[in-house]
């Protein structure tokens, strides 16, 4: 593709099976379109489950990037994300709406810090929530494939705020 007064850049493009889908929680398909210029990778666009990755392949255009075969690559572009996702979740901070305090399973919850898993298999959704006389709040949310993840995302949490956290099971 011309790419201005630099010139050429060469995209690729490529795709593999199995990898987490951090939203669903399933394993899925991971495609993703990236160019390499001055041995630094930057990646374009990168979609999960194949309605997605017909989407970006289109939009990458049929003649326009070489088709990437090397999994290790690819792989490395999706640890890059998911660790990125990561981040973004470990500071999600955000408060809940004032009601939820008064309601079910909160209501009759002590002040404090909690756990919450969004299942009890893995991979999961876990949250890290404090819960205030009248306010909740999600401090930190992740992304667990395995039980080791989730007791290193929950220790995190115990040396960050100087807690003891409660697994609170639904």
């Amino acid at each position: 593709m011309l790419d201005g007064v630099k010139g050429m850049k060469h995209y690729y493009w490529g795709t593999q099976q199995g990898l987490l889908e951090p939203i669903s929680l399933n394993y899925v398909c991971f495609g993703a379109l990236w160019f390499e210029e001055d041995h630094h990778r930057t990646i374009v666009g990168y979609a999960f489950g194949q309605h997605q990755i017909e989407s970006l392949r289109h939009f990458s255009g049929p003649s326009s990037c070489e088709c990437c075969m090397d999994r290790r690559i690819i792989y490395e572009i999706y640890k890059n994300i998911r660790e990125r996702q990561q981040q973004q979740d470990w500071s999600a901070h955000q408060r809940f709406p004032w009601l939820t305090t008064f309601k079910e399973p909160w209501k009759d919850v002590a002040v404090g810090w909690y756990v919450m898993r969004s299942r009890n298999t893995f991979p999961l959704h876990l949250s890290i929530i404090r819960k205030q006389k009248f306010r909740l709040w999600l401090e930190h949310a992740a992304v667990c494939e395995n039980e080791a993840e989730m007791l290193t995302y929950i220790e995190k949490a115990n040396v960050t705020h100087h807690v003891a956290l409660k697994l609170l099971e639904t």
